[in-house]
């Protein structure tokens, strides 16, 4: 897979008839095995939840003029893992390597 990009788009909201503006961040989530088919990323703050493909990669739209954004990756029995950046970093991959914890009685 080529270097992690993010592309600026512009869409208009049903609600808002107003353009805003988006970047589109692209990665990839993996684990000491290879890439993660079906994990999922989450931008908090938001509605905004993908799941990666066949290949473990993924893309999400992020408002253009954030200051910074947090993603939280999980993948079913791996500790999630929580990335901050700002929008005009490019992401490359998010290892999940942690196995899950559970506390006595849950």
């Amino acid at each position: 897979m080529a270097a992690p990009t993010e592309d600026a788009t512009s869409v208009a909201s049903e609600d808002d008839h107003k353009a805003a503006t988006y970047k589109v961040v692209h990665g990839v989530v993996q684990d000491k095995q290879g890439v993660l088919t079906g994990a999922t990323v989450w931008l908090h703050g938001t509605r905004n939840i993908v799941v990666t493909n066949a290949e473990g990669e993924f893309e999400l739209r992020i408002p253009a003029d954030a200051k910074s954004v947090q993603l939280t990756c999980g993948y079913g029995g791996l500790q999630d893992e929580v990335v901050s950046l700002a929008p005009a970093q490019a992401l490359g991959s998010i290892y999940l390597l942690r196995t899950k914890t559970t506390k006595p009685g849950e």
